[in-house]
């Protein structure tokens, strides 16, 4: 009754200010400014600006909060924390949009109406609220998934587990409530069974199409030998891609085949053997093969073999490829034997230095390819219980002076302080002087060959590191 009183009166009133001419000044005065009566969400706009709007409902959508209950946990968000947004300036719109028709400004005065706040919702911020939700009160469903295990031989699938999820819907109504009507509310979240997003079942079609591949024969041959690949090194051999989670058609790790064909490649390579022989300086004969020359083999399609087996494989067909090899020719290393040094203990080139130790007659004798430049020498080489080494060194340590030490034949030690113009061929075994002895020209030493201190001195200036030495009896 009250209501029908007020359109009574505001008729007339209305009317009364258009015959009254009061029109004009009336539109004139709410043309930038909300029309009487207008309300936004049950509050009231009338003769604010838009901008004045506009602040009003932006406060308002910043207040606004939502309790939600999930499980035995309570959490209070703003509407953009859940996923909507109140649309301000959309919203302005319609409560100005009665400014498009001129009746608006009569029926205003007679007619109040309301709007409710647009409202705009982000779907990824919602899935965010979601997720928060169910780590809040629920469990995460756990994706089925396809693994090699260390060693295996065939891809094995792990069971999706079901987690509890939460239903949008359940919050979200009370969410758009909220938001439209720019007031807050209260919702209970209800949690339902998750379903994981991959199954056992669409692992194991992952899982069957790989152990397809990985049973399909590997084989290549290479002369009498033949290599397999075993289902473990297929298996490794082999990647499942996901997207989301999800497996996708499995695929050949190409760097993995191509290392398993080169180690294999490299097991039929046989590396070449360089020979090393001297000749005779004035008719080039071989006088001595010293290591005889052996061609080797290397194989030349490696990379086609593995691109066989990749794409053998990747079809789960069976792959066989042969290994082709080719010949690596051996090389010599030769040297010419300086005239005269043919019979020597050590066919050296002409000019080559070298030493030639002799223990049976007890001498020492310093060449140049077959010309003797220092001796014979007598020298004192190494006692019966401590023989002198025999082969063919070279000088690789020289000392001018060195306190020698060492073991006598019966363990006990000695101590040889300022043991002049030392020369070390191998080991501990040197060409040196020796001032504590008056004669040479037999055995006694520790094994060293001692030499007069003169000759030691020359034999220290004129070989350099790297002088041959032959020890012979």
């Amino acid at each position: 009754m009250k209501k029908s009183k007020r359109v009574l009166i505001a008729a007339p009133l209305a009317a009364l200010i258009v015959l009254a001419g009061g029109a004009g000044a009336y539109a004139s005065h709410y043309r930038d400014r909300a029309l009487p009566g207008s309300e936004v969400a049950g509050v009231s706009v009338s003769g604010l600006t838009r901008a004045e709007v506009a602040a009003q409902i932006r406060d308002r959508a910043e207040k606004t909060r939502v309790t939600l209950r999930a499980g035995d946990t309570t959490r209070t968000a703003s509407l953009s924390d859940l996923g909507y947004r109140v649309n301000v300036e959309a919203t302005v719109d319609k409560v100005f949009g009665l400014h498009d028709q001129w009746t608006s400004y009569a029926s205003a005065l007679v007619s109040p109406h309301t709007e409710s706040a647009v409202v705009v919702e982000d779907p990824q911020a919602l899935e965010r609220a979601v997720s928060s939700l169910v780590a809040d009160g629920g469990t995460k469903a756990v994706n089925a998934a396809v693994t090699l295990p260390a060693g295996g031989e065939r891809f094995v699938v792990t069971p999706d587990v079901p987690g509890t999820a939460v239903d949008p819907e359940s919050f979200q109504a009370v969410v758009r409530k909220a938001a439209s009507g720019l007031t807050s509310g209260t919702a209970t979240v209800r949690f339902v069974t998750g379903r994981a997003a991959v199954t056992a079942a669409m692992a194991q079609q992952a899982a069957d199409r790989a152990n397809a591949l990985v049973a399909a024969p590997v084989t290549i041959s290479a002369g009498a030998k033949t290599f397999e690949a075993t289902s473990s090194e297929k298996a490794s051999w082999i990647t499942i891609p996901t997207s989301d989670g999800v497996p996708g058609a499995p695929t050949v790790d190409a760097a993995a085949v191509e290392a398993w064909v080169r180690s294999k490649a490299d097991s039929v390579a046989v590396a070449a053997v360089a020979g090393a022989r001297t000749l005779s300086a004035s008719s080039g004969e071989v006088l001595r093969v010293t290591t005889q020359a052996k061609d080797g083999a290397e194989v030349t399609n490696t990379a086609q073999v593995a691109q066989a087996v990749v794409a053998g494989l990747g079809a789960g067909t069976a792959a066989n490829a042969t290994f082709e090899t080719k010949t690596v020719p051996a090389t010599w290393t030769e040297k010419r034997v300086a005239t005269g040094a043919e019979n020597l203990a050590y066919p050296a080139a002409a000019g080559e230095k070298w030493v030639d130790v002799n223990l049976s007659n007890h001498t020492m004798t310093a060449y140049e390819g077959s010309r003797a430049v220092i001796g014979p020498v007598s020298m004192v080489n190494g006692a019966e219980a401590t023989p002198t080494v025999t082969g063919t060194f070279s000088i690789y340590l020289k000392y001018a002076t060195q306190t020698m030490r060492g073991a006598n034949a019966d363990g006990s030690s000695y101590e040889s302080p300022d043991v002049p113009w030392v020369a070390y061929f191998h080991g501990g075994y040197a060409l040196h002087g020796a001032p504590w002895r008056d004669s040479f020209g037999y055995t006694g030493s520790h094994g060293c060959v001692n030499l007069p201190v003169p000759t030691a001195k020359q034999v220290y200036d004129w070989a350099p590191v790297g002088t041959v030495v032959v020890s012979h009896n």
